[in-house]
């Protein structure tokens, strides 16, 4: 069976603000960001204002 292990991230960008708003800096610090964990093997898996849910397989 396959195990996972899951993080939480508090970061200071709420993705509505990013959607809602042409602000290059803020998408580009997400972006950033979220290649980060990418590359750490972490996935997007849920988002709730500033907290975003990332999982990745151990």
């Amino acid at each position: 069976m396959k195990k996972f292990e899951y993080r939480l991230e508090n970061l200071a960008i709420d993705i509505k603000t990013v959607l809602n708003v042409a602000n290059q800096e803020l998408t580009e610090t997400l972006k950033q960001k979220l290649d980060e964990l990418g590359q750490e093997g972490w996935r997007l898996c849920g988002v709730n204002g500033h907290l975003y849910y990332f999982t990745r397989e151990l």
